[in-house]
């Protein structure tokens, strides 16, 4: 039940990643053409995700080993039955981190492509100094 839980959990913020990422692309585009956008609100998502994906998948795959050592416990040391938790643990690394390295890419994409605030002052302080 848990261990479906952090599946679905993982599962929306792949989705959640992929609509920060692609909006935020826009919202940058809109920023660079003089839009006034704030990207803060992409900002601050992509790093919460980055940040927090990774210990979802982590508990997810603590979750499922604890249920495959439980298998063992009770003396059932049928492969198929020690096998299937191990397959849900790792399938839960991979979503975690699934989730976390497109977030910090995407972070990374939109911070590297914004339009940088001081671009215009810095003109306008160098004619005032000359």
């Amino acid at each position: 039940m848990i261990g479906n839980l952090v599946q679905y959990a993982l599962y929306a913020l792949c989705w959640l990643t992929i609509v920060l990422v692609v909006s935020g692309c826009f919202a940058v585009r809109q920023a660079r053409k003089g839009g006034g956008v704030d990207l803060n609100h992409w900002l601050s998502g992509l790093a919460l995700i980055a940040g927090t994906a990774p210990y979802v998948g982590l508990f997810g795959t603590v979750w499922h080993i604890i249920q495959a050592l439980g298998g063992i416990g009770t003396g059932n040391l049928n492969v198929a039955a020690i096998a299937q938790p191990i397959g849900q643990a790792l399938y839960a690394t991979l979503w975690g981190l699934g989730c976390a390295i497109p977030a910090f890419i995407g972070y990374r994409v939109i911070v590297m492509l914004a339009p940088k605030a001081d671009q215009g002052d810095s003109a306008a302080t160098a004619e005032a100094e000359a």
